[in-house]
């Protein structure tokens, strides 16, 4: 594995755990390590298997291709989006990353297409339970 690549997984690792808001020593404990491991992992002195990635990664929600982001700010937004949104919107967030600028707005504007669209249907649907709920007084 390269330095950097190394460098980068420790310093991920780090953030990970301090937003989290757990000590090196409950990491190590929740992947069954010693301290000392998880604080060479954090160090970038060690690089752990991908077991261990699995663990810290599926505890808390987390997808594991993230600790290898090189982008700093890309790595805290998949957290935030992780800790906050639901599965499918952390997928779509993964998608749009990965896409060209050219794509990326081609998705933004289908994206708005089907709000509008989404929009309209329900208030089609309130219209219609409005107008049976009318019809529905009428009869009674």
């Amino acid at each position: 594995m390269k330095l950097e690549t190394q460098k980068r997984i420790a310093e991920n690792l780090k953030v990970l755990r301090v937003v989290k808001n757990f000590s090196q020593a409950e990491m190590a404990e929740m992947v069954g390590i010693s301290r000392s491991l998880y604080t060479h992992y954090e160090l970038g002195r060690r690089t752990p298997d991908a077991e261990i990635l699995f663990h810290i990664t599926n505890r808390f929600g987390v997808n594991m291709g993230i600790l290898f982001d090189t982008e700093p700010r890309h790595f805290l937004a998949h957290l935030a989006t992780a800790q906050y949104c639901e599965d499918e919107l952390v997928e779509l967030s993964d998608i749009y990353r990965s896409l060209s600028p050219l794509c990326k707005g081609m998705l933004l504007e289908r994206g708005k297409a089907l709000r509008e669209w989404d929009k309209m249907r329900q208030d089609n649907l309130r219209a219609l339970k409005k107008k049976r709920g009318d019809i529905e007084e009428e009869s009674v």
